[in-house]
């Protein structure tokens, strides 16, 4: 699917996968890019035991001289905060995702450059994001290529096309709220508003609904969670997206092309302006 959308961005590439049914409750997949892969290994095990966590296992993914490493432990929900701060003051690491059933992988460059470092297609779960960027505003590297995520709420994924018209005024109600941005890329707030709604208790759907009422500008966002996963069209329909319905197997995109991988099996159709759509597993 993301090759066939490729020509919508060359920037780079990512995605978040969903897996591990049966992983412990305290148990959580940490993600860390690296600059100097021998020296930051002591530092950032080290970090992430004074931040109380187990470390279980480490996958250490060396490309261009960087790590792409992948750290299982075990720690608490409250910690994670203590985790990413203690990680990043390192100098030599930074995280870029954390996760129990989630993984995300991304990088510069385009998808068939992803699956070649990372052998996405090699990977196993029950559902997942991608994503291909064109940069308008914000830089380009790995922290600015989707998926993004909240790094204090595990589990919870984004891919953004568009602008969000209202960022500064929204982001500072976030803020003020206890919302962290890592960048100022506005798909990040996007991930930001939904999972202070979450706090408040309200669904998937429903957040859904008030994001396009309250979120300003020309978008389409797709939404992942650990069992769910959420779209919506802004409200004059200025950005597409469409859905792709068959027996065993829904998917989202923002282009027929990427869809019609599936065969005529299926039913697509277009998101109408302004219109939610959510689908969580049985």
């Amino acid at each position: 699917m993301m090759e066939n959308l490729q020509h919508r961005g060359k920037d780079s590439a990512g995605v978040a996968i969903y897996d591990r049914e049966n992983v412990q409750e305290d148990e959580y997949i940490v993600k860390v890019f690296t600059k100097d892969v021998v020296g930051a290994l002591s530092k950032v095990s080290t970090a992430l035991a004074t931040a109380g966590a187990d470390i279980r296992s480490i996958k250490i993914n060396t490309l261009r001289g960087f790590g792409f490493d992948k750290y299982i432990v075990r720690t608490t929900e409250d910690r994670l905060s203590d985790i990413v701060e203690k990680v990043n003051l390192t100098g030599l690491a930074k995280v870029i995702s954390i996760g129990r059933k989630m993984e995300i992988i991304k990088d510069v460059g385009v998808a068939e450059e992803l699956e070649k470092n990372f052998r996405i297609s090699e990977m196993h779960g029950t559902h997942g994001l991608g994503h291909v960027r064109f940069s308008t505003e914000s830089g380009v590297d790995i922290f600015h290529a989707h998926p993004f995520q909240s790094l204090k709420y595990p589990d919870i994924a984004l891919v953004h096309n568009g602008q969000i018209t209202n960022y500064w005024k929204v982001r500072e109600k976030l803020e003020r709220k206890g919302a962290t941005f890592e960048t100022e890329n506005d798909s990040e707030l996007i991930v930001h508003y939904v999972v202070e709604m979450l706090k408040r208790g309200l669904g998937l759907q429903e957040i859904l609904k008030t994001s396009v009422k309250e979120l300003d500008g020309p978008f389409s966002y797709i939404i992942s969670t650990a069992d769910s996963i959420g779209m919506v069209r802004d409200k004059l329909g200025l950005r597409p997206l469409l859905v792709y319905e068959g027996e065993n197997l829904k998917a989202a995109a923002s282009e027929e092309s990427a869809l019609r991988i599936f065969g005529n099996s299926g039913k697509i159709r277009g998101l109408r302006p302004g219109e939610v759509v959510c689908w969580k597993r049985n």
